[in-house]
C-alpha cells in the first residue's frame, strides 16, 4: 500500500473544488453555503471539507498526503477504540485476536486508507460513536458518569452528522444505545422479539419506499425529494449501483414490485464478499475477513440467551445497526466499490467477537463449575 501512493477518485475534485470555495470566502460558513447545491445539503458535508480547506492551507500543494495520513490515525483509532470494546465487554482475549486478526484482513478499509475521499475518516468517526454505543449499553456506573458518557458520544455524533449525511443511521444507533441503558431488563427479555421486530419494519419500509418511487404523486410533502428521484430515475432504468464503471444493470423497474426488487438487490450487493470484477488477491483477503466475521456475527444474534447480559445488549444494539445502515443504502445509493459499507465493518467485527464467546461460553461456564467444584472438595 505505502508502494501504491496516494490514489484520488471523482468525488476528489468535488471536495476540493469545494473546499477552494471555502477558502475563497475566508472561511464565511452562511456565504459559502448559499453557492453551493448538491442532492444532499452541502452542510452535511461542511466538517470535512473544512478539514480538506484547513489541510490544503496549511500543505498547499501536498495537501493529498496530509489527508491521507489523517485517514492513517483515523484508522489507527478505530482499530484501538474497537479492540478496547470488545476487551471491555468480554475480558477475552481470544475475542481480542479475533478482532485484530479481522482488521488485518479488512481488505475494504485498508484499501481506502490511501484514497483522497472522507470515507476513513468518516468511518473513525461512526466507530467512535459505535465504540461509544456499545460502552454505554454494557456498563453499569452511576447516572452522573453515564450522563457524561451520553455527552460525549453525542458530540461525536453530531461531527458525523456534519461530516457525511450517511451518519443517520449512526443516530438511529445512538437511539437504541441509550434505549438499552434506560431499559435494561425489558432489552434483556425481549431482544430477540426486538430484533425480528425490526427486520419487519425494514421489509415495511422497502415496500412503502417502493411505493413511493413507483408513484411519486403519493409523496405526501409536495414534491418528491431530489434524492428519490435520482433513485427512482435510475431505478427506471435499470441501474442499481450508482456511479458504476461499467454500468451495473438489472432489469429496469415497472412496478412497486419492481423497485421493491431493485432494492434488495442492491441489499444483496452491499453485504456481498466479493464481486466478478475483484482480482484474486481482493477475493481471497476478503472472504478470509467475511467467512468468519458473517459466520461468528449470525452466531451471536442466535446465540443471544448464552450470552451474559451486558453482551446482549451490545449484539442488540449492533445488529440494530448492521439492519439500519444496510438498508438505508438499499433505499438510497450504493457504489461500485463498496466504500459505503466501512462503517459496518467495526460493527460485524464486534458481534463476531460476541459470537466466538458464544460458542465458547458453554465450555467457559463448565470450566467454572469445575474449578468450583475443586475449590468446595479443598474445603
Amino acid at each position: 500500500m505505502l508502494r501504491s501512493g496516494i490514489h484520488v477518485a471523482i468525488d476528489t475534485a468535488t471536495y476540493s473544488r469545494w473546499a477552494d470555495a471555502l477558502i475563497a470566502a475566508g472561511f464565511n460558513v452562511p456565504a459559502y453555503l448559499r453557492e453551493q447545491r448538491f442532492v444532499a445539503p452541502p452542510l452535511f458535508y461542511l466538517l470535512w471539507v473544512a478539514v480538506v480547506a484547513v489541510v490544503k492551507v496549511l500543505l498547499g500543494a501536498s495537501w493529498m498526503t496530509g489527508v491521507v495520513v489523517l485517514n492513517w490515525i483515523a484508522f489507527t483509532t478505530g482499530v484501538v477504540l474497537t479492540l478496547a470494546a470488545i476487551r471491555r465487554v468480554t475480558m477475552s482475549t481470544a475475542s481480542m485476536a479475533l478482532g485484530a486478526f479481522l482488521f488485518l484482513v479488512a481488505g475494504d478499509l485498508l484499501i481506502f486508507s490511501s484514497y483522497v475521499l472522507s470515507d476513513l475518516l468518516f468511518w473513525g468517526l461512526s466507530t467512535a460513536v459505535l465504540a461509544s454505543g456499545v460502552t454505554l449499553a454494557t456498563v453499569d456506573e452511576d447516572r452522573d458518569r453515564m450522563l457524561r458518557r451520553i455527552g460525549l458520544g453525542s458530540a461525536v455524533l453530531i461531527v458525523a452528522l456534519l461530516f457525511r449525511p450517511v451518519a443517520l443511521p449512526l443516530m438511529a444507533f445512538w437511539i437504541m444505545a441509550i434505549t438499552a441503558w434506560l431499559a435494561r431488563p425489558i432489552v434483556e427479555r425481549f431482544a430477540t422479539h426486538l430484533l425480528v421486530g425490526a427486520v419487519l419494519l425494514a421489509a415495511v419500509a422497502i415496500v412503502i419506499h417502493a411505493q413511493f418511487l413507483n408513484n411519486p404523486a403519493a409523496w405526501p410533502f409536495g414534491a418528491l425529494p431530489s434524492m428519490l428521484g435520482m433513485v427512482a430515475q435510475e431505478a427506471r432504468e435499470g441501474m442499481f449501483v450508482h456511479n458504476a464503471n461499467p454500468p451495473m444493470t438489472v432489469t429496469p423497474a415497472a412496478s412497486l414490485f419492481g423497485f421493491a426488487r431493485i432494492t434488495l438487490q442492491k441489499l444483496i450487493f452491499f453485504i456481498t464478499p466479493w464481486l466478478p470484477h475483484y482480482s484474486a488477491s481482493h477475493t481471497l483477503v476478503n472472504l478470509l475477513f467475511f467467512i468468519p466475521a458473517y459466520s461468528l456475527a449470525v452466531a451471536s444474534i442466535s446465540n443471544l440467551r448464552r450470552l451474559a447480559p451486558p453482551q446482549q445488549r451490545a449484539t442488540w444494539v449492533l445488529a440494530l445497526f448492521v439492519l439500519f445502515l444496510s438498508v438505508f443504502h438499499s433505499l438510497l445509493l450504493i457504489d461500485s466499490d463498496h466504500r459505503y459499507r466501512l462503517p459496518l465493518l467495526p460493527a460485524v467485527i464486534m458481534l463476531a467477537a460476541f459470537g466466538l464467546e458464544s460458542v465458547r461460553r458453554p465450555k467457559t461456564l463448565a470450566a467454572i463449575a469445575q474449578t468450583k467444584s475443586r475449590a468446595t472438595a479443598r474445603d
